[in-house]
């Protein structure tokens, strides 16, 4: 009496269940692999764009000392060029966040100490201090800051060839 008719189809409820079951599993799973991707992915995405501005950063101090080896200029020039690529200071700075207050320009002696003054310097010394990197995704914190005031965190020395310096 409770089995099957021979004419009735039977009816298996148990893989349909089972078929709803494994829905949710699969939208649970697809929620934590989607959250790990996507912190990975940004993960990425703010560590090269950190790279990036790292080596434009370096680039804008190289820039710099090059321009005042080669240049009669003044330091406030100088601080323009590598804020802008540009000395008379027009234009959009090459990294974003970067002022002309962040710069400074040394001249020093072959020892390493500070020179009386430009023309009896053997060297220029172009830096950026306390520049800080914002992250677009704030997952990562506010922001991280890269120098001290005293001790800049981008620095490049050249010797210097013009002004009469040896």
């Amino acid at each position: 009496m409770w089995g099957l008719m021979p004419d009735s189809k039977p009816r298996s409820t148990r893989p349909q269940f089972r078929l709803v079951r494994q829905q949710g599993h699969t939208l649970v799973e697809f929620a934590f692999v989607t959250v790990i991707f996507l912190t990975v992915l940004f993960g990425i995405t703010e560590f090269s764009r950190a790279l990036w501005t790292w080596n434009a950063l370096v680039h804008a101090t190289r820039e710099g000392a090059r321009y005042a080896v080669v240049s009669s200029t003044t330091d406030t020039e100088i601080k323009k060029y590598v804020v802008y690529h540009d000395p008379a200071g027009s234009g959009t700075p090459v990294v974003a966040g970067l002022s002309e207050s962040q710069v400074t320009v040394q001249y020093l002696m072959n020892d390493g100490t500070p020179a009386v003054n430009k023309l009896t310097a053997d060297m220029v010394q172009v830096g950026i201090n306390e520049y800080t990197f914002d992250f677009l995704v704030p997952l990562f914190g506010p922001g991280l800051t890269l120098g001290t005031p005293t001790q800049p965190f981008f620095k490049t020395t050249l010797p210097l060839e013009g002004l009469g310096a040896n």
